[in-house]
């Protein structure tokens, strides 16, 4: 998953730094200096863009579909650069406003561990550490702005009225009422759960050894506990939106309410931080809840 990560990435960074119509001529100019590198280690002679060109078409190439696709269309990623710049610097302008509060973020991140006090063993964790919390603080700040360019850019590919009213489904009832089960969803992980997760596992074979946990670590475990919450806690608006948009009911989810109860212990079970049922029942709880609230929420669709 983290490769797929850093591809995007890395796509994303040629877009912005090449350009969109330098783009493919820079995948087709770097592969042309691949080829003719092993060529040279084999004592052959080089070749030209043509005859690499042919080589893609004979072989069934996907490099000559990818190259292709970006030169028809150039135009939409002239708008995408357009777009991914402005919330790029929207990003790193809050980032910035977010190391002005990050030490206060990071006491209330710190404060569900009670009287544990995590550590830090190498010189540079505690400072990329404060930079991962304000990175994903400045990312929340920008969010609106940025979530603003990625509906500025999909919204002229809506066309027909049912495209038109699905997007307008998805922008009215995805955004207000999506961050509020967002947060909601955070703030019950940060009161309630968090500090069920925690004293646990201080406590679990503490006869054997004493916890001693880097800031590195503890930070990036409970950041991620929260935002899995987070988006757990969207359950009900999704299963919402799918049924004002046509495609369930709530007489369906209502027929499909077996495989929500495996299938909500098996995301309990992956996302919960420890390993013992009661903590996993903690977590299923809320969602059989969150499923059922789903329900009554499809039948004002």
């Amino acid at each position: 998953m983290s490769d797929i990560v850093w591809l995007a990435v890395l796509c994303f960074v040629a877009l912005i730094v090449l350009g969109p119509r330098k783009l493919p001529e820079g995948i087709e100019a770097l592969w042309l200096s691949l080829t003719n590198l092993r060529r040279s280690q084999q004592d052959l002679e080089p070749v030209d863009l043509e005859a690499v060109r042919e080589e893609w078409r004979r072989q069934g190439s996907p490099i000559l579909g990818i190259v292709q696709f970006l030169y028809a269309v150039s135009e939409h990623l002239v708008e995408l650069r357009f777009r991914t710049i402005k919330a790029g610097l929207a990003l790193i302008a809050a980032t910035m406003v977010a190391f002005l509060f990050t030490g206060k973020v990071m006491e209330l991140l710190v404060k569900p561990a009670g009287e544990l006090k995590p550590i830090f063993l190498r010189p540079t964790e505690l400072f990329f550490t404060y930079f991962k919390v304000a990175l994903m603080v400045g990312f929340l700040i920008a969010l609106p702005y940025i979530l603003f360019q990625i509906l500025a850019f999909v919204a002229p590919a809506m066309e027909n009225p049912t495209e038109k009213k699905r997007f307008r489904t998805l922008v009215i009832f995805g955004t207000v009422p999506g961050t509020i089960f967002f947060l909601a969803g955070v703030t019950f992980c940060y009161v309630v759960m968090l500090p069920f997760a925690l004293g646990y596992l201080q406590s679990f074979g503490a006869e054997i050894a004493d916890p001693q946990w880097t800031i590195g670590s503890y930070i990036t475990f409970v950041l991620t506990f929260l935002l899995g919450m987070g988006l757990v806690f969207e359950t009900p608006l999704i299963m919402f939106l799918g049924a004002k948009m046509g495609l369930m009911t709530a007489r369906k989810y209502i027929s499909y309410w077996r495989y929500a109860v495996v299938l909500i212990f098996l995301v309990a079970a992956i996302i919960t931080p420890t390993p013992d049922p009661l903590n996993m029942v903690l977590v299923a709880a809320p969602l059989l809840l969150l499923y059922g609230l789903g329900i009554v929420l499809s039948r004002f669709a």
